[in-house]
């Protein structure tokens, strides 16, 4: 489907975008759309526990180089060889995971012919691949049809000995492998399809033993029901022990709760608390949680020029949410001098921020996306590429984006619930009444968009 322009800003009289945030540890929320895409890696140095050192496994693994001729692919206009694979960088947790020496290399998470998911990419016609980058930039130097040599580490007969490779040693007590099933499984990558059930039991795992990347997405599960009984109580007691470890992600939460009054009493004075301390280690969500408590003077004496300043740094960050919010403060002149151009490029900025995290398979972008097009924020306004956007994002299945729908309607307009009412029933998964009310059966008909009979 051809994309519409995203040079059309809207007038100064078009909806206000509220978008829906996902507030994720990093590294995570990016998916899987891209090949070769980098994933980031944890803020915990993997060890093992004093449950378990050897942490040994009866899966067999071994080095190996296989002889690929590239297929042709097209980047930036220019053709080039491409092994057909996507794949993401083996992080510390992942290496630690594996047994492999060093946090180095691109494991393949969708293949076909001879790779294998669960291979873990080592090196490419005789050069050591770091990371994902600088596998991409490999390829993008080669010709379709060239034969190239591909070192690789693989696990037994592929993903399901890869699987039972990492649980051995997770149940061994080796924090990596636990903290890396829990991901790999909460993302539906190399293992199968999401388990949210089981990622939640290996990312507990891994938190009980000091994993705080783990505590943040155990919390996030917790938080949302998601895998788990919902109990906003319990993601606060983790939300926080994550924060004291020290991760940003956890402590924007940890604000989140106190400023929602979710799971703990309401205390905006609290939650400003723990965003500046998440400002303080760069997170752009809480530069922008936190500009927007200036804005309002809850928690802190209202202060627009800081929350400006903060908008700023956090729109230069690429969060889009903030620069949008500092676009609409442009073309109403609230808390700022109006300036209906600065507007139009900030929001022709938002759109594009939006796409680069949607094109990267982040369902809250693609969704976001969807809605700017719905509304023409930034991008020239049709309802034909909302819908596709907001089906894409419905159908990458992710359970945050659905809870947050249904927790939070209001993001939407009640004409904009209608339509999304009326875009579910024309894909065939809704049948109830367009009135805008986001019941049981709504939240089934975006589920089933990911689960398609």
């Amino acid at each position: 489907m051809a994309l519409g322009p995203l040079f059309v800003a809207a007038p100064a009289s078009a909806q206000r975008w509220t978008p829906l945030t996902g507030l994720l540890p990093e590294g995570d929320g990016t998916g899987n759309a891209g090949k070769n895409n980098a994933t980031k890696g944890s803020e915990s140095p993997p060890r093992e526990s004093g449950r378990g050192m050897a942490a040994v496994s009866s899966v067999t693994t071994a080095e190996r180089v296989l002889t690929v001729t590239l297929r042709e692919t097209t980047a930036d206009g220019q053709p080039h060889g491409d092994l057909g694979v996507r794949g993401m960088t083996v992080d510390e947790d992942l290496a630690s995971g594996l047994g492999l020496s060093a946090a180095q290399g691109v494991m393949v998470t969708d293949a076909s012919g001879e790779l294998l998911a669960g291979d873990v990419i080592r090196s490419f016609n005789g050069r050591a691949v770091a990371h994902a980058e600088a596998l991409a930039a490999a390829l993008r130097a080669t010709r379709a049809g060239e034969a190239v040599k591909v070192e690789i580490w693989r696990a037994g007969t592929g993903p399901g000995s890869l699987k039972d490779l990492l649980e051995d040693r997770a149940n061994g007590g080796n924090v990596g492998a636990a903290a890396s099933l829990g991901r790999l499984l909460s993302l539906g990558l190399v293992l199968g399809p999401r388990n949210n059930g089981e990622a939640a039991r290996y990312y507990l795992m891994a938190a009980k033993e000091g994993h705080v990347a783990s505590m943040t997405r155990y919390a996030l599960f917790a938080k949302d029901g998601i895998g788990l009984a919902k109990n906003e109580a319990l993601a606060a007691e983790w939300f926080r022990k994550a924060a004291d470890g020290g991760q940003a992600a956890a402590m924007t939460n940890l604000g989140g709760l106190y400023e929602q009054g979710r799971g703990v009493k309401q205390d905006f004075s609290e939650a400003a608390r723990w965003y500046r301390r998440a400002v303080e280690k760069d997170h752009v969500f809480a530069m922008h949680k936190l500009a927007l408590l200036y804005e309002a003077g809850r928690g802190v004496a209202k202060n627009d020029n800081e929350a400006v300043r903060l908008l700023r740094r956090a729109s230069d960050g690429g969060l889009s949410e903030a620069t949008s919010w500092l676009a609409d403060k442009y073309e109403q002149g609230r808390g700022i001098v109006k300036d209906e151009s600065e507007a139009f490029r900030l929001n022709a900025r938002a759109a594009d921020q939006v796409r680069k995290a949607a094109d990267h398979g982040n369902a809250v972008a693609t969704f976001n996306l969807g809605i700017l097009y719905r509304i023409g924020k930034g991008v020239a306004k049709s309802d034909t590429e909302a819908a596709y956007w907001v089906v894409k994002s419905l159908r990458l299945g992710d359970a945050y984006l659905v809870s947050e729908l249904i927790r939070n309607p209001a993001v939407l307009s009640v004409a904009d619930r209608k339509w999304l009412q009326q875009v579910l029933r024309d894909e065939g998964t809704y049948k109830g009444p367009i009135n805008g009310q986001f019941t049981s059966e709504v939240r089934a008909a975006m589920e089933a968009l990911a689960n398609p009979a």
